[in-house]
């Protein structure tokens, strides 16, 4: 019988089988290699539990916390309170491309920020090949949009904590019990987030908050030489080196093409491609 886990709390596991959610605990040797979003084969052992026999073959799995057979990735970033980081944005971009992932930025509480603000980064991501979706959880703005975008998908809510995943979530799923992450008198959120769930939406699909993605050390993920592939504006332009670093090489396509014009690699994502490579060469 086909299960597909749709939760994990502790050693257990959730495991949807049909309409119903089961207790399991994986046989002994697959203990440790079953992760929330996989699908199993499953015995039911009585009404509440199933025993976990055996894992399909994934499409991917996205690092701490390990979620499987992820459709898309949602960058939730609010542009204020907390003011926008793109420097952390870009590296959940960059973990998600090396994964396998397709992205979908977020930039929440636009009833905060004015539209000159929302535009300029707008810009700036669609102008890498992103789509970008304006929301408010407050007023509801662009919630519709982005239920549109993640209907029928297995996705993940990744970005720091206060920047309104959770909120979102309740929006798209009204009803859903979870904790909102506040923010401290200094302006950052802390994490509230625990469990590993995924929620089942009203038009099918599930969403998953990722507490692993709250704050992310990119390091721990990408290579140095990684992640002149991992920036996907870079992809349009030719080099002379197939190794090349982007930063100084003769015959760099990505050197000679940086600036806001359409097209071209606009100079903020450039800016941070540079940082995290040097982050990335000091370890």
């Amino acid at each position: 019988m086909r299960g597909h886990v749709v939760y994990k709390k502790g050693p257990h596991l959730g495991v949807e089988v049909g309409e119903r959610v089961f207790i399991s605990l994986p046989r002994k040797r697959l203990r440790g290699q079953v992760y929330v979003g996989d699908f199993v084969e499953v015995d039911v052992v009585d009404d509440r539990h199933v025993r976990i026999k055996e894992v399909y073959e994934r499409k991917n799995l996205l690092p701490k916390p390990k979620v499987a057979n992820v459709d898309l990735l949602v960058a939730v970033f609010s542009l204020r309170l907390p003011k926008l980081d793109n420097l952390h944005l870009d590296s959940v971009l960059a973990i998600s491309e090396k994964y396998g992932v397709d992205s979908l930025v977020v930039l929440n509480k636009l009833d905060l920020a004015g539209e000159e603000e929302f535009l300029r980064w707008r810009s700036v991501y669609e102008g890498a090949g992103y789509s970008v979706i304006g929301t408010s959880a407050i007023t509801g703005e662009g919630l519709e949009r982005l239920k549109a975008e993640i209907s029928g998908k297995t996705v993940v809510l990744a970005g720091p904590s206060g920047a309104g995943k959770t909120s979102i979530i309740r929006k798209l799923a009204p009803g859903v019990n979870l904790k909102v992450g506040r923010i401290g008198r200094h302006g950052r959120g802390r994490h509230t987030t625990t469990d590993i769930t995924l929620v089942k939406l009203p038009e099918g699909g599930y969403v998953c908050d990722t507490p692993g993605f709250a704050k992310v050390e990119i390091s721990f993920f990408v290579g140095r030489d990684e992640l002149p592939r991992l920036y996907r504006e870079f992809r349009r332009f030719s080099c002379r080196f197939s190794d090349c670093t982007h930063t100084h090489e003769p015959g760099c396509g990505v050197l000679g093409n940086v600036g806001e014009e359409p097209g071209k690699v606009h100079p903020e994502r450039y800016r941070t491609y540079r940082v995290l490579l040097e982050k990335l060469q000091r370890v």
